[in-house]
């Protein structure tokens, strides 16, 4: 009935205005909003890939940030890793080879992005085509995810104002930062200003 919209709801008489956008925008975020299957094949990824790491460098910790720890995570989003550790010179080729060796990952869908920044191995999971991104040493994503877990406490709209806005800017192909959009993270602390500079109707959770 409603297209390209699914996440309408069949027979709901939407409001006018403002309150119907509210009302489609909750719908919306419903909709999107992973199931524990999605949840669980997330979780094997990041179980087959921290295996391999393990396997190499027995010492390093893998640790999940960005949208999957967050809760803030589209179902074409990636998954945010980074891989703690003592090394002389980032392993950015080491893990490619491993993870393309041991069939993680197809060959032509690993990009070793060693010039950005933030060094990082982007690939796509051989078996759910979930896509990873991976970076050495980066604790500050972490610790980044944790502070967002706090606002998300602090303002519970927060979750629905980012998703539906990670979504336009996903249509659009703005939502890379290396190819022009802006990151998940720089879209969160957007979104974190507004509400602290109108804070007017906001619930603040207590618990």
């Amino acid at each position: 009935q409603y297209k390209g919209c699914p996440w309408r709801v069949r027979d709901y008489q939407y409001g006018d205005g403002i309150i119907g956008l509210h009302e489609e925008i909750d719908h919306f975020y419903q909709y999107v909003l992973p199931t524990p299957c999605e949840h669980a094949i997330r979780n094997e990824v990041v179980k087959r890939i921290e295996a391999v790491v393990r396997s190499i460098w027995p010492q390093a910790v893998v640790e999940i940030f960005g949208s999957f720890r967050t809760g803030l995570f589209l179902p074409t989003s990636d998954i945010d890793l980074v891989v703690l550790g003592l090394w002389e010179k980032l392993p950015l080729r080491t893990l490619e080879f491993e993870l393309v060796s041991r069939n993680i990952a197809e060959a032509c869908t690993v990009r070793v992005l060693d010039k950005a920044s933030v060094p990082i191995i982007k690939l796509t999971d051989r078996e759910t085509q979930v896509k990873v991104d991976i970076s050495f040493n980066m604790q500050s994503g972490v610790q980044s995810a944790e502070l967002i877990k706090q606002f998300k406490r602090d303002y519970p709209v927060l979750g629905k104002l980012v998703l539906v806005l990670k979504q336009f800017l996903l249509l659009r192909d703005l939502n890379e930062v290396f190819t022009g959009g802006i990151s998940s993270y720089s879209l969160i602390l957007m979104c974190i200003s507004f509400l602290q500079l109108h804070p007017r109707g906001i619930c603040h959770d207590k618990t």
